[in-house]
């Protein structure tokens, strides 16, 4: 079992420390999973607290055995109910906290009122922004895990060719591809802070699937199995000539490398590939001139401009109204992190943020061209993550 090394989970709430600081907080309480993994190691449900000043306090609900073997923190406790919070942090503080910071962005309404009611007259303060953008900067270790992932997909991407078949359901190529990821470790889900978002492995469509979105913050989504499940592989039947996109999420150690290609048995029609051609060319300027202190709307200009320019606009980022106003996302433990590379994104790039920068092109009633990659921003400017040939694979006919 991966763990969390001491000196990483040290590192991170130093960062935290030193922010809650600024803000004059006397200290953060940590409930949401994928923070309470960041900053404890651990996912386990209960509350990591972070004083200002003190090593944190970990207070686990359930599983409480698991997580003193997961988390690297001395203080490990048993947590039997909320009430016992509050005894928790005066024991500890040695003092009645007056400024505590929370997730408000997730924290239900009722848990909420819950803790008001546990802390009367505690004042709570949303550090929602603050904690992600703590995590919008990564370490050596987690860019460690990226290229692990990198090297399970860079080898998945080269069995994609000899899975495609004519007659094959959409549905039936993702159990094939999303076996070979299991067996090389995949945790089986994509993580999203978003609302209401999920999503598992990944989308695998077939033409004109490929234009078809959904309720996710993306230009495709595919047609799914059911209703229940509005996204990803349907039944449709693969045919000769037409874009089969593949948007997959290679995990390791729960970071996530978002990484789509495009595949197609036989040659596409020229228009098509066109518009891979186009995309390629937008991945190419947008990266040279990522740079730190770049401003991340910038480059959604740019992108959008040679969308423009070559003809493509109508059809970029989706279609009419189903286009969406990002070219680019933030990874991590969630698959939208921090920065976005949207229309109205006040992000400015930094040295160690990691990004997807993913040009797409959707056409109505034949699908999606274009792909994505994963980018690390340096001191001198971006160097790509994702290993895999950037090409359009055309796979001959039988």
């Amino acid at each position: 079992m991966q763990i969390t090394p001491l000196k990483e989970l040290q590192d991170r709430v130093r960062n935290l420390q030193r922010r809650l600081q600024e803000e004059s907080l006397d200290g953060a309480l940590i409930t949401q999973k994928m923070d309470l993994y960041y900053f404890a190691g651990s996912m386990q449900n209960g509350f990591l607290f972070v004083p200002a000043g003190q090593a944190p306090l970990y207070m686990v609900r359930r599983n409480y055995q698991r997580a003193l073997k997961e988390s690297g923190w001395e203080k490990v406790l048993p947590l039997k109910n909320w009430g016992q919070l509050s005894e928790y942090l005066q024991d500890y503080l040695q003092k009645s906290p007056k400024n505590i910071g929370l997730e408000l962005d997730i924290l239900p309404v009722n848990q909420y009122r819950q803790l008001l009611q546990i802390f009367p007259g505690v004042k709570f303060v949303d550090i929602s922004t603050m904690i992600r953008e703590i995590r919008m900067i990564k370490s050596e270790y987690e860019l460690s895990c990226f290229r692990q992932a990198d090297r399970i997909a860079a080898d998945i991407y080269r069995k994609i060719p000899g899975l495609l078949e004519v007659g094959k359901s959409e549905i039936e190529l993702a159990a094939e591809i999303e076996t070979l990821y299991r067996k090389a470790g995949h945790q089986g889900i994509l993580r999203m802070r978003g609302f209401n978002m999920e999503m598992l492995f990944g989308h695998a469509y077939f033409g004109e699937n490929g234009d078809m979105s959904t309720f996710l913050d993306s230009c495709t989504g595919g047609e799914g199995v059911t209703t229940a499940c509005p996204q990803g592989s349907g039944w449709r039947k693969l045919n000769p000539h037409e874009p089969v996109g593949l948007d997959y999420g290679s995990v390791y150690g729960g970071y996530v490398l978002d990484h789509t290609r495009v595949f197609s048995l036989g040659s596409l029609p020229p228009e098509l590939e066109e518009a891979y051609a186009v995309a390629l060319d937008i991945q190419e300027e947008v990266i040279s001139r990522a740079a730190p202190g770049v401003l991340c709307g910038e480059l959604y200009r740019l992108a959008l401009e040679i969308a423009t320019d070559r003809g493509l606009g109508d059809f970029f980022m989706g279609y009419k109204d189903r286009k969406v106003k990002f070219i680019g996302h933030g990874l991590g433990l969630d698959l939208d992190e921090f920065p976005l590379l949207s229309q109205v994104s006040k992000h400015v790039l930094q040295p160690g943020m990691v990004f997807a920068l993913e040009p797409k092109f959707i056409f109505p009633g034949k699908g999606m061209l274009g792909l994505e990659n994963v980018w690390h921003v340096t001191e001198k400017g971006v160097e790509k993550i994702t290993s895999m040939p950037d090409d359009l694979v055309v796979v001959p006919l039988k």
